[in-house]
């Protein structure tokens, strides 16, 4: 897969970028061994009454769901004013690890990063490309082409949007090999004023992606940061 310089590897040390209001921090708990599983996790203090919060999802990864019983949340209250976002997410993993264990997730290294956004002026629905490496050989060359396709109703904290992510897999010579939607095309989420592929990458098979989506929200108490994913599985 896509090969990535120094500088690509030390941007996922820092922050994915700096905002104002209330900004989810994503961790990346990772594969299970046989890559049909991926962990991750958010966490953060809401911007205006400072009360912490956190999130753990398992995700079937050829499904693009999530696991029965194995998503754990902490919803912020008065109980989580006086800790930090990372400790309520600390406290959260102990208390799921007797779920998630079995797993024994780890994170891919940075030979099965495929993507990560850098500049924030980059159109959101412009299109991704990057090489197979595993795929090309001196013959042929195979590339993905990804594409967010994102469709809004409304405005402020009215607003209803849906989208999918186009993967299509072409020779050099762009002709299309296969194709393929992730995501939900028609499942409509309140309040969700813009959407960002913030990461993608795969697990040490190659064999399972993982489409890291920024969501912006937009209800009373503001607007604020989160994130979800798309996987799929060849």
């Amino acid at each position: 897969m896509k090969r990535i310089t120094l500088l690509t590897v030390l941007l996922l040390s820092i922050s994915i970028f700096a905002f104002a209001g209330d900004a989810a921090v994503f961790e990346n708990i990772g594969f299970s061994n046989d890559g049909q599983t991926y962990v991750f996790g958010q966490y953060g203090k809401l911007d205006k009454t400072y009360e912490a919060w956190a999130e753990i999802y398992t995700v079937d990864v050829a499904k693009n769901n999530y696991v029965k019983d194995e998503v754990f949340i902490t919803k912020p209250s008065n109980l989580t004013k006086n800790i930090s976002g990372k400790n309520a997410f600390e406290s959260l993993k102990e208390k799921s690890e007797w779920k998630i264990a079995k797993y024994n997730c780890k994170q891919s290294d940075a030979a099965n990063l495929l993507y990560v956004r850098t500049d924030e002026k980059q159109n959101s629905t412009d299109e991704i490309v990057f090489k197979d490496y595993e795929g090309s050989t001196e013959e042929q060359e195979i590339y993905y082409h990804v594409k967010l396709v994102p469709t809004y109703e409304g405005s402020g904290k009215n607003i209803k949007s849906k989208y999918y992510i186009n993967l299509e897999k072409k020779d050099g010579n762009g002709n299309s090999i296969s194709k393929y939607v992730v995501g939900t095309p028609n499942f409509k989420r309140k309040g969700i004023s813009s959407y960002k592929i913030n990461r993608i990458f795969s697990d040490k098979t190659g064999k399972s992606v993982v489409f890291i989506v920024e969501k912006t929200l937009e209800d009373e108490s503001g607007t604020s940061i989160r994130y979800m994913v798309e996987t799929v599985r060849f």
